[in-house]
């Protein structure tokens, strides 16, 4: 926390968060706390355990959009439990008070740009925060780096140390890293395995091929063809989400070194 003393006595000024008052515990002085200018240092304590956090992961690698072996196959070489660096900054924009996060640390992780901090959770980071096995990660990049982009007016600024998990893995000779969020369950990636569209594309195509036909049937032989048009688009549909659809074996596992 920021180093406040008593003008009157020189004693150092116990500030609570979100106060704007400090009484002198020696002299009684009550001080206004300026905290537009000074620098907060939070925690924000993890809400998903790490066996939460793996089963997150496991359910997102059985996505629809990922690679369909990809649940299966995944191999975690890395799993972290780490507090990551963030400034958060709030100020007065048009009269409304905004909320910026930048990270505090030099990173390519992804989802570090746009993590948010929920309101209320957040401690006091001191000597006596507990980060329960976590590693915490020490920030590299200056505040005052973001105060020129920044709108609005200042009204307070802060150091949290966000939960997260780092995750890194590989899947057919390939590495991939993701984030879960220690807070919220999110997960974040820059790149991953995924499902390929082939199939899907050649099944739709060969019922277009047959609804073409029909439509040209139709309207040289009989109308009822217009009708087998409409029916083979909505069967072809089902049959192309039916072969893509993802095979899971019984006791499929996200492997884990």
């Amino acid at each position: 926390m920021p180093d406040f003393q008593c003008p009157k006595c020189g004693a150092s000024l116990q500030v609570k968060p979100g106060t704007q008052m400090a009484t002198c515990s020696f002299c009684g002085t009550v001080t206004y706390i300026d905290r537009r200018s000074a620098l907060f240092f939070y925690l924000l304590p993890f809400s998903i355990d790490e066996n939460a956090a793996k089963g997150i992961f496991k359910r997102w690698t059985a996505g629809p959009a990922q690679a369909k072996d990809l649940e299966s196959s995944a191999n975690i070489t890395k799993f972290a439990k780490e507090f990551f660096p963030v400034f958060r900054f709030r100020r007065t924009v048009n009269g409304k008070e905004a909320v910026f996060v930048k990270p505090a640390k030099g990173t390519l992780l992804p989802g570090m740009q746009d993590l948010t901090i929920p309101p209320g959770n957040i401690v006091i980071y001191d000597a006596n925060a507990s980060t329960k096995g976590a590693d915490v990660i020490q920030p590299d990049i200056a505040i005052d780096s973001y105060l020129p982009e920044l709108t609005g007016t200042p009204i307070d600024q802060a150091l949290v140390y966000f939960p997260i998990y780092e995750i890194a893995y590989t899947y057919k000779g390939a590495a991939y890293q993701a984030v879960v969020d220690g807070s919220s369950g999110a997960v974040y990636t820059t790149s991953s395995p995924t499902r390929s569209s082939g199939a899907y594309i050649a099944v739709m195509g060969l019922a277009f091929t047959l609804g073409l036909l029909g439509g040209i049937l139709g309207i040289m032989v009989s109308p009822i063809f217009f009708v087998l048009v409409i029916a083979g688009f909505f069967a072809g549909k089902l049959l192309a989400a039916r072969v893509v659809e993802r095979q899971k074996p019984a006791d499929a596992e996200v492997k884990a070194e």
